[in-house]
């Protein structure tokens, strides 16, 4: 009888302690995942700056009357090895008093498309990279605080970005 009870015991316990791996294994921790974001901001202006020994162009959101809108992409980051930090932004803006919009060729200068990749790395001047953006990037308002926006661009001469996602007000 003594036996008995022990081996229920026992039997319970690894029930209770498999049942507990399960739990476990099944936990899903999106903690180490990359993120993506898109978003805009209303009453904002981009700026671009740039620095003399890079081809590397950098845009910024000051206040403004105009949309900027922003993708954004943070790669997880390994806390086990040093500077593999990795973001980048594609930032355009537009004015705000549309509702659609499509621009390509030479009118995608007008509204300052910029791709700015964040990293432990550096960009040399290079006459090649140096050069304006080709593509196409075309919107269309869907609510008072969300927008379609679909981008194909090629920046830097060789950095294609193809992008086709609903954006936020911010």
């Amino acid at each position: 009888m003594i036996v008995d009870q022990h081996e229920r015991k026992m039997k319970k316990t690894y029930l209770l302690l498999i049942f507990t791996l399960i739990v476990i294994s099944c936990n899903e921790d999106d903690s180490n995942q990359d993120e993506y974001t898109y978003s805009y901001f209303d009453k904002s202006e981009l700026i671009i700056n740039s620095r003399e020994d890079s081809f590397m162009k950098y845009g910024i959101i000051k206040s403004g009357e105009n949309l900027v809108f922003e993708y954004r992409f943070d790669a997880y980051d390994e806390e086990q090895i040093a500077d593999d930090e990795y973001s980048e932004t594609i930032r355009f803006e537009i004015d705000s008093k549309l509702d659609k919009f499509s621009y390509s060729g030479d009118e995608l200068l007008s509204i300052k498309p910029v791709f700015t990749p964040y990293c432990f790395c550096y960009f040399p001047q290079n006459e090649s990279k140096n050069v304006d953006p080709k593509g196409t990037i075309s919107g269309e308002k869907i609510s008072n605080n969300k927008w379609k926006i679909k981008i194909n661009i090629t920046f830097y001469g060789d950095e294609e970005k193809v992008i086709n996602e609903n954006f936020k007000l911010k």
